[in-house]
């Protein structure tokens, strides 16, 4: 098989590819050639822009009518012109003939101020392109294209809708539901769901404390903790993408009450939370605990904040950037339609911060003043004060600091 007489590539000088708004983006258009090639010219187009695709179906009497949604958001389209001249009608006008080779056509380019952070999702993304063009006078042109993640950070103590409560005030929710019978009184079961602060960073766990109580004749089925992604695309369609999941209990029998304390969920790498400038897609997140019945769901969540900047006292000690997860089930739309496949066509994973490691400091301050106060401690502190001479050497003591310090 002949090789290919021409190749195309983009080089860029970041690693992994990951950059913020106002940062610059460096790097050379290759091109390979094992013949000598006559061309028209060499261009680059950057292109940031959101899109979204949802379906809603509309019930008109016997009925039911089908309508498809599209919108999308443009932050910028350049286009520049490494080599050669163009004419105002957009046709290239010049010529020439490059020899058997390696060339290099350098370039950069800052990006704007104030663009959302990269993001994909199911029918929707945000998402920055690099395309390479090199116009061939005959045959076909030929052409590269790199997508690059661009980041936002979010940091909670700037967020203008923060509302974390203080470590005393858990974030709680709670849901009741009764169930009639034919033969017995109606049963009630109840569920509660308590998370001890908002925001959290991805990589940090969230903790939390479930409590289960059926007072029906009706067996539940499995019971459930969740994180869960919460999308809007336009302004009224909603979506529920399952990020991360535990297995409470298989059942709760009649009767039975079921508690579980410090339940712990892992967060993803994941995109921040409310997509800031983007009037496309909107993001939010939730913890939810659901027990399915037979024709009922019992289910409470509680609201929380994915930021990139760890609140006070959360010390990070290892991240990296991580791309974002692939695989993910029970993806359901507002009508209750089930989605396959989180991704389009496009192969591309955004890569967000992840922290491999954080440290509270608030619990290293905690276990300090728990030791100070232990009652071994003061107690050792009166029994050196009720020893013979124990007022005596203090005293000496403290002369001693004062000589030390005249």
């Amino acid at each position: 098989m002949a090789a290919p007489t021409a190749s195309i590539e983009l080089n860029l000088e970041h690693q992994d590819l990951v950059f913020y708004s106002g940062d610059r983006i460096r790097g050379a258009l290759v091109v390979h050639l094992s013949t000598a090639v006559t061309i028209a010219g060499v261009e680059l187009r950057f292109r940031g822009a959101a899109r979204a695709k949802w379906r809603e179906y509309v019930n008109e009497g016997v009925r039911r009518t089908e309508i498809e949604h599209e919108k999308e958001e443009i932050y910028f389209d350049d286009r520049f012109c490494l080599w050669g001249k163009v004419t105002e009608e957009g046709r290239w006008e010049s010529r020439e003939v490059l020899k058997r080779g390696r060339h290099l056509f350098p370039f950069q380019y800052k990006l704007p101020d104030g663009i959302p952070c990269s993001f994909e999702g199911p029918e929707a993304s945000v998402r920055y392109t690099v395309h390479g063009l090199l116009a061939r006078t005959s045959g076909s042109d030929m052409t590269t294209q790199r997508h690059v993640t661009v980041l936002r950070d979010l940091d909670s103590k700037r967020d203008a809708e923060k509302r974390t409560p203080s470590p005393r005030h858990a974030l709680e929710d709670h849901a009741e539901r009764a169930f009639s019978s034919t033969c017995c009184r109606p049963g009630r079961v109840s569920c509660s769901l308590s998370v001890m602060k908002r925001s959290y960073v991805p990589g940090e766990h969230i903790k939390a404390d479930v409590q289960l109580s059926n007072n029906s004749v009706r067996k539940s089925g499995p019971c459930r903790l969740q994180l869960k992604q919460l999308l809007t695309y336009g302004e009224t369609f909603t979506r529920a993408l399952l990020l991360q999941e535990v297995k409470l209990h298989d059942c709760i029998k009649p009767g039975q009450r079921r508690q579980w304390h410090d339940v712990t969920l892992r967060v993803p790498p994941t995109c921040p939370s409310r997509l800031s400038k983007c009037r496309v897609i909107d993001v939010r997140y939730c913890v939810a605990v659901e027990a399915a019945f037979s024709d009922a769901v019992l289910y409470a969540a509680v609201p929380v904040t994915i930021v990139t900047i760890p609140e006070r006292g959360i010390i990070p000690i290892r991240w990296s950037y991580k791309e974002c997860s692939t695989t993910v089930d029970g993806i359901q739309s507002a009508d209750g339609a089930v989605a396959k496949d989180v991704f389009d066509e496009c192969d591309f994973r955004p890569k967000y911060k992840f922290f491999e490691e954080v440290r509270d400091s608030r619990k290293d301050r905690f276990l300090i003043l728990k030791l100070r106060q232990s009652p071994g401690v003061r107690r050792r502190q009166l029994m050196g004060l009720s020893e013979p001479g124990g007022g005596e050497c203090r005293t000496d003591a403290a002369d001693a600091v004062g000589d030390s310090q005249a």
